[in-house]
């Protein structure tokens, strides 16, 4: 039995996006969006945004980075169940031409919650006869579920979709065309973030990015639209960041961003609404509406 020696890190920022509390004020001044509700629509662009740094390494072990914190698997088979064997790789980088990772049921117990993985991510060469750094990465239905031990409470994350990142030991170039992250809240509700962005990490020491190692220090550039659906009201969204996002890889909470601001333009109904998320230390930011 291959046992899981952390969690999945990919949608470790969705705490972020399904258990912060929401701000005071709920009054909207243009009709477009409370502060409650624009807190929970930047909660999810951060995530997104996150997610992009583990998206862009490759584990050959378990598909995708996994923390270091302990914590103990209790699935009876292997997890993630990987497929097919032998591995192919017929040039070398990273990553091999094809390999499914299949999450089926994995459960891991931590001291103060129970996490559940479920799906699959698909790891495809675009270019399987030529060393450089490319990768396709579908997402089936991947999941993380978290219960909290001492209160109940369950919420998860969900995500479909194919990332394409490209590049170099300097630059990465992503691409993501409809990419659909789902999050189901502790109190049942539920809501939606589809998006196509593209974006760029600069690693800040040039030459610093080592395939199939997690990224080094750096910064994301990123610009998109998206729509955000939260029970019936579905709001369209034009993000860039200005000053790009800094990753910075020795943070230890997520999301590992201690610089940059995210711009959001959000629209619904012929009424706009700007959405500032300000970074000012690791995992810390603020939302502010205009």
């Amino acid at each position: 039995m291959r046992a899981v020696q952390g969690h999945v890190t990919l949608v470790a920022a969705t705490a972020l996006a399904i258990g912060l509390a929401a701000c005071t004020s709920t009054e909207a001044p243009t009709g477009v969006l409370s502060q409650q509700e624009a807190q929970s629509l930047a909660d999810a662009v951060v995530t997104d945004a996150a997610s992009l740094t583990d998206a862009a390494a490759y584990n050959a072990t378990s598909g995708v980075a996994m923390a270091s914190a302990p914590a103990t698997t209790t699935t009876s088979q292997p997890c993630p169940v990987v497929s097919p064997l032998p591995v192919v790789n017929s040039d070398g980088d990273m990553p091999p031409d094809s390999l499914n990772f299949t999450f089926a049921g994995c459960i891991i117990q931590r001291p103060l919650e129970t996490i559940t993985l479920s799906g699959a991510i698909d790891y495809v060469d675009p270019t399987p006869t030529t060393t450089d750094h490319s990768a396709r990465v579908r997402f089936t239905d991947f999941t993380r579920t978290v219960m909290k031990l001492l209160s109940g409470r369950t919420t998860s994350v969900e995500l479909n979709g194919v990332r394409t990142f490209t590049g170099t030991a300097d630059v990465l170039e992503h691409s993501e065309t409809n990419f659909r992250t789902d999050y189901t809240y502790a109190d049942g509700s539920t809501a939606t973030h589809l998006k196509t962005w593209s974006s760029t990490f600069t690693a800040d020491v040039p030459g610093s990015i080592q395939f199939g190692s997690p990224l080094p220090s750096g910064t994301w550039n990123i610009a998109g639209t998206s729509t955000w659906t939260r029970g019936d009201r579905t709001y369209s969204l034009s993000v860039t960041t200005n000053p790009p996002l800094h990753y910075n890889a020795d943070c230890t909470v997520a999301p590992k961003v201690d610089a940059g601001t995210i711009s959001a333009v959000v629209t619904r109904n012929d009424r706009t609404m700007n959405i500032t998320v300000q970074f000012t230390a690791c995992g810390q930011y603020t939302v502010t509406r205009s």
